[in-house]
């Protein structure tokens, strides 16, 4: 192994105690000398790497938006109808949700900063970004295909998206990272959201009352 190699490979140790540090103690109170403790190192040989915890936090962001664009940036095969498609990469998305419970709590704490810091807005926006897209093409494929309803791809795939962020939500409080539903009856759910149907048309609502309303009179 080359120094360099060495060094990435201790970046990614450090990184890895980092991320367990910060979902369950929060970024303001987790200190160098924590991550030190968990990664089973000096404070020096943190220091060596990363000067500051803002720096490592960083780099922890940057890593996994590199992760989000290796994972989610392809093009699905186009032997299939998008329906089917669609309810695979559901799946897919949400067992990753489960499989990887430190990353969904990372992002669930980069949610809870981001109205503080516009560098964790963009980072969040660059991630839903590349999600968004791949959701979007799926459905426009569906939509051409007669298989969902003829709405904006964009505005059905934040929809797609919100819903899994749900039920990420929960899966980032439980213990074992656990999603309250198996993927496959989300995908289920997600499919049929999209079918050919009577439109509703709401209003959107401005205020934070509104907005409850309005979700408990669509779920009544």
């Amino acid at each position: 192994m080359t120094r360099q190699q060495k060094d990435e490979w201790r970046k990614q140790q450090i990184r890895a105690a980092a991320t367990r540090c910060f979902v369950r103690r929060g970024f303001a109170a987790t200190r160098l000398l924590d991550i030190a403790k968990e990664a089973g190192l000096s404070k020096g040989g943190i220091y060596f790497h990363y000067p500051a915890k803002e720096a490592l936090f960083q780099d922890i962001l940057d890593a996994q938006l590199r992760t989000i664009e290796e994972r989610w940036s392809f093009q699905p095969v186009a032997d299939q109808p998008a329906d089917r498609i669609l309810h695979r990469l559901v799946v897919a998305h949400l067992r990753t949700m489960e499989d990887e419970p430190d990353e969904t709590r990372l992002n669930y704490l980069l949610v809870s900063m981001a109205p503080q810091d516009a560098m964790f807005r963009d980072k969040l926006e660059e991630g839903l970004r590349v999600m968004r897209a791949l959701y979007a093409g799926v459905i426009q494929r569906g939509i051409e295909e007669g298989l969902f309803r003829a709405h904006d791809p964009e505005e059905l795939a934040c929809c797609v998206l919100a819903m899994l962020q749900g039920l990420g939500c929960y899966g980032s409080i439980d213990a074992g990272g656990r999603l309250p539903l198996r993927p496959e009856v989300a995908a289920d759910s997600v499919v049929q959201m999209l079918r050919p149907g009577e439109a509703l048309e709401m209003e959107r609502p401005h205020h934070v009352g509104e907005m409850c309303s309005a979700a408990a009179d669509a779920l009544s």
